[in-house]
C-alpha cells in the first residue's frame, strides 16, 4: 500500500512527520507479519521434496521417496526380490510440480488483495517515465529538493588566481591548489546539512532560518559531499595540487660596475610567483661565515632580472667567494643555484691608514684565534705613538684603539662582526667624496621601489618612492661630476661612445610612473631597473666629449608634444563613445543634449585633431587623417540621430588614433635612441639598439597607457556607485586589486 502511494505522487503534498508516521508503521507491519509467517519455518528435506514429487506426479506406493529403503533382514532370494520390485515400481515419465498451495483465501477471505494488485497497476501506469523518483521520494524526506547551493573554490591569496565556482554537474576531477578554501552556502534546507570532505578538515555547517554556510581547506584530494535529509545537493571530486618549488639559475657570471657594485643577473621561475631571492656568498677555500644579501625583483612567475649590490663595505671584498643564489615562494619553498666562483670588487683606499685597517679588517673575517691574535699585534702596532701620527685625529686612534681591545676581550661572533663594522666606518671617514654614500642610496631606494611595486602599495606610496629616487639620482649625477677620477678609470670618450643626456633620463622616468600608475607595475620595476642598470655603468663626459646628446631636441619635443595632445584625444574620444552606447540605451545624460549635443562635441575633437595634424610629417599623419573621416562621420551620424553607426565610426576613429599615436611614438624613440647612440648600434650597456627601442623592456605606448588609465579612472567610478549589485562591486574591487 505504502508503495502504491509513492506511485501514485501522493508524498509531494503529504507533510514529512505524516510520511515518517506511514513508513514506519508500513516497516512495522511488514517485520511482524514476516515473523509471524517464519516462526515455524524449516528448511525442507529430501525425503520433503521426494513426496512432494510423488503426490504432484500421481504415484502411488511411493515409488520415488522408497528407492533407498533397505530390507532389515533375509536371505538372497528375499533380497532379489526387493530389487526387482524397486526396478518395477520406479516410473520411467510422467513427473510434474504443481502450482505451491498457499492459504490467501482463509488469510484474505474478501479478497482485499486483489484491490491492492488493481491500485498498483494503476500506479504504475499512472507513474510511466517516474517509476524510480517517486520509489526514491517514498524513502527521502525531500528536504533536499526544495535546498540549493552555492560553492566555490578561493585560492591561496599568493597563487594570484581567482575564485573557481563550481557548478552542480561538474563532472570528472577538478585541480584546486593545495590549501584553497572550499567556501559552501545552503539555501533553503530545514536543517542542518551533512559535509564530508575526506581526509579534509571538514566542519559542521552554521547557520538557521534555511540558511547554513561552512568553509573546508582542501589540503589533500578528496570527494566533497553535501548532503540534506540523506538527499545530495552537491558533490565534486577535488585534486589538491601541490605548490611546486621554485627554480633559479644565473643568467651569467657576476660582473663589476663602474662604482664598484656587483651585477647579478638571474632566471627564476615558479608556478604562482617567486616571492624573494637572495645571494649567498662564503669565501673561496678559507675561513669565514656566509654572507647573504637580497635582490629586488619585480613581481612574476617568471622572472628574468639584473640587481646590483654594493659589497665594498663587507669584509669579504677583493677576495674570490662562492656564490649561490637562493629563490623562495609565498610559502617558503627554497631553490638554490649552481655555485660560481668570482671575486667581490673592492674600494680602492687612497690613505695609507686607511688601506691598512681595510686589510686588517678582512684578516679578521677570515681567521680563527690565531689569525686574531695576529689581528691585535697588527692594530696595537698601527697605534704607535699618537702624538706624532694621529694629531688632530684623536677620534680616528680612539677608533683604532676600541677595536684592538674589542678583539682582544671578544668572545662570540657578533662581537668581531662589531670591530669589523668600527673599521670600516673608520677607514670611510679617512675618505672623501659622497660618490660611494649616493651610489648606495640610489640602491636602496630602487628596492624601496620594486617592492612596493610588487606588494601592491598605494599609488602615493610609489610616487612618493619615484619623487625620493629622482632627487637622489640628481645628487649622484651631481657626485658623479664632482668626483675624482679613480685609478684605472677607462680613457676619454671616443666617436663611437654612447651619450646619455638628462632629458633621456627623465623620459625614462616618467615612463616609469606612467607604467606604475597605469597598473602595469611589472614592467614598471623591470624599466627601473635598466634606468638602474644605465647609471650604475654611467661616467660623467668631459667638457667637448659626447656633443651629440643635444642633437634633434626640438624635433623630438615637437613629437612628445604631439603624443601627448593625441592621448588626451584618445581619452575624450572613448568618453565621446561611452555617451552614445549610454544615449542608445536610452540612458543618456540631459547635459549632453542628445544626438544634437554629441554631435556637436564629435566636431570640437575633430577640428582639435586637424589642429594638432599641422606641421607633422604627412607619412606619420596618415592614420590621423583616418581618424579625421571616421570622427566626421561619427559627426553626421549623430546628427542624423543614427546612434549605431555613429558608435561604428567612433570605434574606428578610437583605433586610428591608437595606431597614429603609436607611430608617434616609435618615430620619437627611434630619434631618441639615434641622438643617445651617435653612430653606434649599441646602447650604453652594450647591448643591440637604444636602450627604449630594443631592450627586453617593452614600453607600453602612450595610445596604451592613456588607454589603461581611462579604464582605471572608469573602473574607480564604478566601484563608488552604491546603487550596484553586490557581486558586480566585487568584481570591480578584484579588478582594481590586479591594476
Amino acid at each position: 500500500m505504502y508503495l502504491c502511494l509513492a506511485l501514485l505522487g501522493l508524498f509531494p503534498f503529504i507533510p514529512w512527520p505524516v510520511q515518517a508516521l506511514l513508513l514506519a508503521a508500513c516497516i512495522t507491519a511488514t517485520g511482524l507479519s514476516l515473523a509471524e509467517r517464519f516462526a515455524a519455518f524449516v528448511w525442507p528435506r529430501r525425503a520433503d521434496g521426494a513426496r512432494r514429487l510423488e503426490r504432484d506426479s500421481g504415484f502411488a506406493h511411493r515409488p520415488i521417496s522408497e528407492k533407498d529403503d533397505r530390507l532389515a533382514a533375509g536371505d538372497e532370494f528375499a533380497q532379489a526380490l526387493w530389487r526387482a520390485h524397486q526396478m518395477r515400481t520406479i516410473p520411467q515419465g510422467g513427473f510434474r510440480i504443481a502450482l505451491p498451495h498457499t492459504n490467501l483465501k482463509q488469510a484474505d477471505p474478501r479478497g482485499l488483495r486483489y484491490g491492492l494488485l488493481l491500485l498498483l497497476v494503476v500506479g504504475l501506469v499512472a507513474s510511466r517515465g517516474q517509476i524510480i523518483p517517486r520509489l526514491v521520494s517514498a524513502f527521502d524526506s525531500g528536504a533536499g529538493a526544495a535546498a540549493s547551493i552555492d560553492a566555490w573554490i578561493d585560492p591561496p591569496a599568493y597563487t594570484g588566481l581567482p575564485l573557481q565556482s563550481l557548478a552542480l554537474n561538474d563532472g570528472g576531477v577538478i585541480p584546486v591548489p593545495a590549501g584553497s578554501t572550499l567556501n559552501l552556502r545552503v539555501h533553503g534546507a530545514p536543517r542542518a546539512p551533512g559535509l564530508t570532505a575526506g581526509p579534509n578538515s571538514a566542519p559542521r555547517f552554521t547557520g538557521d532560518r534555511g540558511e547554513y554556510s561552512s568553509n573546508a581547506v582542501i589540503r589533500h584530494d578528496a570527494q566533497v559531499r553535501v548532503r540534506v535529509g540523506g538527499h545530495a545537493i552537491g558533490k565534486w571530486q577535488l585534486h589538491a595540487v601541490p605548490d611546486a618549488p621554485p627554480h633559479i639559475a644565473f643568467d651569467g657570471p657576476p660582473t663589476r660596475t663602474e662604482r664598484d657594485a656587483v651585477k647579478f643577473a638571474f632566471k627564476a621561475d615558479d608556478d604562482y610567483g617567486v616571492a624573494s631571492v637572495r645571494v649567498i656568498m662564503t669565501p673561496h677555500n678559507r675561513l669565514g661565515a656566509a654572507l647573504s644579501s637580497d635582490l629586488p625583483i619585480a613581481p612574476g612567475k617568471s622572472v628574468s632580472q639584473t640587481s646590483f649590490v654594493d659589497l665594498t663595505a663587507h669584509a669579504y671584498a677583493g677576495l674570490l667567494v662562492d656564490a649561490r643564489l637562493e629563490a623562495r615562494d609565498a610559502v617558503g619553498q627554497a631553490a638554490i643555484s649552481k655555485t660560481i666562483t668570482f671575486r667581490l670588487p673592492m674600494r680602492v683606499f687612497t690613505d695609507p691608514l686607511a688601506r691598512a685597517l681595510i686589510e686588517q679588517r678582512q684578516n679578521l673575517a677570515t681567521s680563527d684565534a690565531a689569525g686574531r691574535r695576529r689581528f691585535t699585534a697588527a692594530l696595537d702596532a698601527l697605534a704607535v705613538a699618537p702624538e706624532l701620527f694621529y694629531e688632530g685625529r684623536e677620534n680616528i686612534y680612539l677608533a683604532v684603539r676600541n677595536a684592538f681591545w674589542g678583539v682582544k676581550i671578544g668572545k662570540t661572533a657578533p662581537e668581531f662582526h662589531r670591530v669589523e663594522d668600527l673599521l670600516w666606518q673608520t677607514a670611510v671617514a679617512l675618505e672623501r667624496g659622497g660618490l660611494l654614500n649616493a651610489a648606495e642610496e640610489l640602491r636602496k631606494l630602487q628596492a624601496q621601489i620594486t617592492a612596493a611595486l610588487a606588494s601592491g602599495a598605494p599609488q602615493e606610496v610609489i610616487d612618493e618612492l619615484l619623487k625620493r629616487y629622482n632627487q637622489a639620482m640628481q645628487r649622484y649625477m651631481q657626485a658623479l661630476q664632482n668626483a675624482p677620477p679613480a685609478p684605472g678609470q677607462q680613457p676619454p670618450m671616443s666617436a663611437d661612445t654612447k651619450v646619455l643626456s638628462e632629458d633621456d633620463i627623465q623620459t625614462m622616468m616618467k615612463a616609469i610612473q606612467q607604467l606604475a600608475e597605469s597598473g602595469n607595475r611589472e614592467q614598471a620595476a623591470q624599466m627601473l631597473a635598466l634606468l638602474q642598470n644605465m647609471l650604475e655603468n654611467m661616467r660623467m663626459a668631459q667638457a667637448g666629449q659626447g656633443g651629440k646628446g643635444g642633437q634633434g631636441q626640438q624635433g623630438n619635443k615637437q613629437l612628445n608634444d604631439a603624443i601627448q595632445k593625441f592621448g588626451d584625444m584618445m581619452g575624450k574620444q572613448r568618453m565621446l563613445m561611452d555617451k552614445t552606447f549610454r544615449q542608445r540605451q536610452g540612458q543618456g545624460d540631459p547635459k549632453d543634449g542628445g544626438a544634437q549635443g554629441l554631435a556637436k562635441q564629435q566636431a570640437e575633437l575633430e577640428q582639435q585633431l586637424n589642429e594638432a595634424m599641422k606641421g607633422l610629417d604627412p607619412k606619420l599623419a596618415q592614420k590621423l587623417q583616418d581618424a579625421g573621416k571616421a570622427m566626421g562621420d561619427a559627426k553626421g551620424a549623430l546628427g542624423k540621430n543614427d546612434l549605431d553607426n555613429a558608435g561604428n565610426s567612433q570605434k574606428k576613429a578610437l583605433e586610428a588614433l591608437r595606431q597614429g599615436a603609436g607611430e608617434l611614438a616609435r618615430e620619437a624613440l627611434k630619434q631618441q635612441g639615434q641622438r643617445a647612440q651617435g653612430n653606434s648600434k649599441d646602447d650604453p650597456l652594450g647591448r643591440g639598439g637604444s636602450p627604449f627601442g630594443n631592450s627586453q623592456v617593452k614600453i607600453p605606448g602612450p595610445s596604451d597607457l592613456a588607454k589603461a588609465r581611462e579604464i582605471l579612472k572608469e573602473l574607480r567610478r564604478r566601484a563608488g556607485e552604491m546603487g550596484r549589485p553586490q557581486q558586480e562591486r566585487d568584481y570591480i574591487d578584484r579588478l582594481l586589486k590586479a591594476f
